[in-house]
C-alpha cells in the first residue's frame, strides 16, 4: 500500500472508529485496505514473531519485577531480625557483634 492510498485509508479508520458510517464506495475502499495491511502483515512473520516474543518477555519481567520485591521485602525483614538480635547480644554481653548494628540501624530509620 503506497502512502497516498494509506493516508486515504486512515482516514476512513478514524470515521469508523469514530462510529460513522461509510458509502459503499468507502466501505469498499475501506475493506480492500484492511486486507492489503493484513497481507502485509502476513508476509513479514518474523515481525509477528518478534511481537509474540515481546510480551512473552514482558510478562517474564513482570514476574521477576514481583519476586524481585519479594524478596527485597524478605531482605528488610531479616536486616530488621539480624538488627533486633545484634542488640539483645549487645545488652547482654556489652559487647557488638560487627559494625553492623548503627548502620542497619540508620538504614531502617530511612522510608
Amino acid at each position: 500500500m503506497d502512502q497516498t492510498t494509506y493516508e486515504r485509508w486512515w482516514q476512513l479508520h478514524l470515521q469508523v472508529a469514530k462510529g460513522e458510517e461509510l458509502d459503499a464506495a468507502e466501505q469498499d475502499i475501506y475493506a480492500a485496505g484492511l486486507l492489503d495491511l493484513n497481507a502485509e502483515e502476513e508476509k513479514t512473520p518474523w515481525e509477528n514473531s518478534n511481537l509474540t516474543m515481546l510480551r512473552r518477555l514482558r510478562t517474564e519481567v513482570e514476574s521477576l519485577e514481583t519476586t524481585h520485591a519479594q524478596l527485597q521485602a524478605k531482605s528488610r525483614r531479616l536486616d530488621r531480625q539480624i538488627w533486633t538480635l545484634e542488640g539483645a547480644y549487645m545488652v547482654l554481653t556489652g559487647r557488638e557483634l560487627s559494625g553492623f548494628v548503627q548502620p542497619l540501624a540508620e538504614t531502617l530509620k530511612r522510608p
